[in-house]
């Protein structure tokens, strides 16, 4: 039985309550932090794990993840897709760095809202706070080592309960990108819409997303990004109706419990916070394909595609494309 622990430490109150609970479980306890950034470790990181008393270890992962995430998503951007970099960080950088360092008696330890069973990853008990979604892309043999804490706990409560132990953390939560994008060229463009007539002009397809509403002018009427062309810098944009998708096909696929066979039975999750629905999955020569119980609206190409069965994550891929239904030009 494993008696130790590396806890992922970033200085915000979910690692720092989950390093405070490990002092508790566990006879011997380190801290990670992964500096992606090359400015070395945050006070807040210092304080935390000096008040709890364990040793402080830094990964420098700095040209990883300028590598895997920064260019990354750049690449991504410019082709018109939408990336999810904190899904692919989890997988290519900040748990992957860790679990290089993973001594054989320890278990990894995040401050992920998910919880464990067996080796598949199950959702987290806060349904507003449910991380598992970032988790897909994670390597099994990395989710394999991994302890998650905070599973069965409200973030509330550990808010609270941090605050009543006096445990350092970093106060204020960004919800933003944690780095920088490259400045793009900015490559004009047509914005089009469903009927192939060009409607207007815009500074690059690097500022769009699909659903996207802000930003794209006044039309006479509520419109939104609908699709996006990298090959001809074209725009699409429609009503809420033509956002709608029948389905969808992900690749690169990391699976954590492949089905015994296809076509199989599962739920999809294609966005954070959206709610998974129902699909019928088929293997394609790798890819997967999806076929949505009900369409679902605004499926990007680019972000991740969460594979479930119950609440039990099986796998992950990134969508590469839509399928939609007829398109058809809103006369009102």
């Amino acid at each position: 039985m494993l008696n130790s622990a590396l806890v992922a430490l970033s200085g915000g109150v979910d690692s720092s309550f989950a390093l405070n609970l490990c002092g508790e479980r566990y006879s011997h306890v380190r801290a990670g932090y992964v500096d992606t950034s090359g400015c070395g470790i945050p006070p807040e990181v210092e304080n935390t794990a000096g008040a709890a008393g364990v040793e402080l270890v830094i990964v420098h992962a700095a040209d990883r993840f300028r590598r895997e995430i920064i260019l990354w998503s750049a690449k991504m951007l410019s082709l018109g897709l939408t990336p999810n970099p904190c899904a692919r960080c989890n997988a290519k950088v900040k748990l992957l760095s860790l679990h290089e360092i993973l001594k054989p008696s320890e278990t990894l330890v995040t401050g992920h809202y998910a919880r464990k069973d067996g080796t598949l990853v199950k959702r987290g008990a806060d349904p507003l706070k449910d991380q598992s979604y970032f988790l897909s892309l994670v390597n099994s043999e990395i989710l394999r080592d991994c302890t998650f804490p905070l599973g069965e706990m409200l973030k509330e409560n550990v808010r609270r309960e941090a605050s009543l132990l006096n445990i350092p953390f970093m106060k204020k939560e960004s919800m933003d990108l944690c780095f920088s994008l490259p400045t793009f060229e900015g490559k004009t463009g047509r914005v089009m819409d469903l009927s192939g007539r060009e409607i207007g002009r815009h500074d690059g397809i690097e500022n769009f997303t699909v659903g996207q509403r802000k930003g794209l002018g006044a039309y006479g009427k509520r419109m939104y990004v609908a699709a996006l062309n990298s090959s001809d810098r074209t725009v699409t944009v429609g009503t809420k109706k033509d956002l709608l998708s029948t389905g969808c096909t992900a690749v690169e696929m990391n699976w954590l419990r492949k089905p015994s066979s296809f076509p199989a039975e599962a739920s999809v999750q294609t966005r954070y916070r959206r709610k998974a629905v129902p699909a019928i999955l088929d293997d394609r020569e790798g890819s997967l394909h999806v076929e949505f119980s009900r369409p679902e609206e605004a499926v990007a190409p680019g972000q991740v595609c969460a594979v479930y069965l119950d609440t039990s994550v099986i796998g992950g891929g990134i969508i590469s494309s839509t399928e939609k239904p007829d398109w058809k030009v809103d006369e009102e």
